[in-house]
């Protein structure tokens, strides 16, 4: 019997993850309305913490679950944009998206993967974390010239100080958005937490 309470939980968590996950899924429609979630009431003794109360890591199996449903999410919108330019992947990325501004000159097909891959694994999100679904060129979303700032930020680092440090183990080092993200949307601090916003000055 005892055996099975872990797995119980597990299982609570893991659709209580789910619902979760497909109910704040984006959609194509900005003007669609938000749909209440409701979700299992928490465990006694179990991890999650009262209302604004402190919540506990998720446990790994939680974690792979959630992870696993953002990189199926990532995975499809980033398969939707393959076939939308199928035949074109070739071609120079601002021939065939619009508003490119610091990936011209990559084949199309190439920039979906870097943002799938790069970016989206690396912070764990999926395309609507920085796009406007369906209007991908919209510059909309605060965290989308982020992420061209912080592109830039690595860059710097890489071609100004990492090339400059005696490498004598073949491949030059080079640092990239999982070296502080770890696959998370905020980057990593030295706690092993991710980083929280901090208000401007004087507020």
């Amino acid at each position: 019997m005892s055996d099975r309470v872990p797995a119980a939980i597990a299982v609570v968590s893991a659709a209580a993850i789910l619902v979760y996950a497909c109910a704040t899924a984006p959609t194509s429609n900005p003007n669609a309305p938000v749909r209440p979630v409701t979700l299992p009431a928490p465990i006694p003794g179990g991890a999650q913490g009262g209302p604004g109360g402190p919540r506990a890591p998720l446990t790994d199996s939680a974690r792979r679950v959630r992870d696993s449903v953002t990189a199926a999410r990532r995975d499809s919108g980033a398969a939707m944009v393959l076939r939308s330019i199928a035949g074109r992947e070739t071609q120079p990325a601002e021939s065939v998206f619009k508003n490119i501004k610091i990936f011209k000159g990559i084949p199309a097909g190439r920039l979906v993967n870097i943002m799938n891959l790069g970016f989206g694994r690396s912070l764990g999100v999926s395309c609507g974390f920085c796009h406007v679904i369906d209007k991908w060129d919209l510059d909309d979303k605060e965290e989308k010239t982020t992420a061209r700032l912080m592109f830039a930020m690595v860059q710097t680092i890489n071609k100004d100080y990492i090339s400059k440090v005696p490498n004598d183990r073949g491949e030059q080092p080079v640092v990239n958005c999982f070296t502080c993200h770890r696959g998370n949307p905020r980057p990593i601090g030295p706690d092993g937490q991710p980083q929280r916003v901090r208000a401007p000055a004087g507020e």
